[in-house]
């Protein structure tokens, strides 16, 4: 089942059939169909804070009055990782051709503000998710910082800012999540697991200077991201035994395997982070930072429930 279930047609019937015709892969349509996940590509604009709130990646953020600077554990500053406008996004995925579904993850106004601190290991990462629900603009202002921030204090770089823009896209499972393999023998071709990665290869366009996306399938090898998000917010552990985990989690929700199982088919991709040379931003051996987030949670507006990790090859 997708995580995404209740959004199974996503993709526009013509762009669809396109695909599955010129591949000549129709044994892959129910796959297709069932396993689409909504996206939202962010690409970097133009360097700066000058645009005050605007959605930006890096530097320092625009926040109002009511909220203050996260501070770790050990009472330095994290880092902003990204600021984003809400109104700005809906606004560019609104008129898109598959942008309604997107729209409708979101809050429709507001500020969502990503901070990072101690990253001790790759998962289970201090942070804060910051949700601001007003649109008046005018009452933010540019928090400029001249020391660094934790994650600048690793490299002692200050991380540059870049605007960033939205644009709404569908995708299918990637390499980590695909399960292509696993499906009726008899009814897939010997040609149908490569047509599936072509597939996957077109639908992956990525703009020039794509640095980080909204939903989405998470960057990885082992597509068991929303196992190790649930196992963090529910037990406060992952054991790298996925199998003792999903027992453990089981466990929690008295055996009941349906109910899991819907907990973990609702663990959203909030937002994932490049590297990007450019910003500064390098996650360890140049991977990606990811936030994960209950649906529930979501949907309700309610960000101080996340979980954030960071997948390095």
């Amino acid at each position: 089942m997708s995580t995404y279930s209740n959004y199974p047609n996503l993709l526009p019937e013509t762009k669809l059939k396109q695909l599955i015709e010129k591949y000549e892969a129709p044994e892959l349509e129910p796959y297709l169909r069932n396993h689409q996940r909504p996206l939202v590509k962010l690409i970097r604009g133009e360097q700066g804070h000058e645009r005050v709130g605007h959605s930006r990646f890096g530097g320092a953020p625009d926040l109002p009055e009511q909220l203050e600077w996260p501070q770790s554990k050990n009472g330095e500053r994290m880092t902003l990782i990204a600021q984003l406008n809400l109104a700005q996004l809906q606004a560019e995925i609104q008129d898109e051709e598959y942008g309604g579904v997107h729209s409708s993850l979101l809050p429709q106004h507001g500020m969502l503000y990503f901070f990072a601190g101690e990253g001790e290991t790759a998962q289970n990462i201090e942070h804060r998710v910051l949700y601001w629900s007003e649109a008046d603009m005018s009452q933010l202002k540019y928090q400029e910082y001249e020391e660094f921030t934790i994650w600048e204090e690793e490299d002692e770089i200050k991380f540059e800012a870049y605007e960033v823009h939205a644009h709404a896209d569908v995708e299918f499972p990637n390499y980590g999540y695909s399960t292509v393999h696993l499906l009726d023998q008899d009814t897939l071709t010997d040609e149908s697991e490569e047509n599936y990665m072509l597939i996957t290869e077109e639908m992956d366009w990525k703009p020039g200077d794509k640095i980080g996306q909204l939903f989405g399938y998470a960057e990885g090898q082992h597509g068991d991201d929303e196992l190790i998000a649930t196992s963090y917010l529910y037990n406060g552990k992952y054991t790298y035994r996925p199998d003792d985990d999903r027992k453990r989690l089981l466990k929690h929700f008295d055996g009941d395997e349906a109910r899991l199982q819907e907990e973990l088919d609702n663990v959203y991709m909030l937002l994932e982070v490049d590297s990007d040379q450019k910003i500064g931003f390098v996650w360890w051996d140049a991977g990606y930072m990811q936030f994960f987030i209950r649906k529930e949670d979501l949907l309700a507006g309610r960000f101080d429930r996340t979980f954030c990790s960071i997948y390095s090859s």
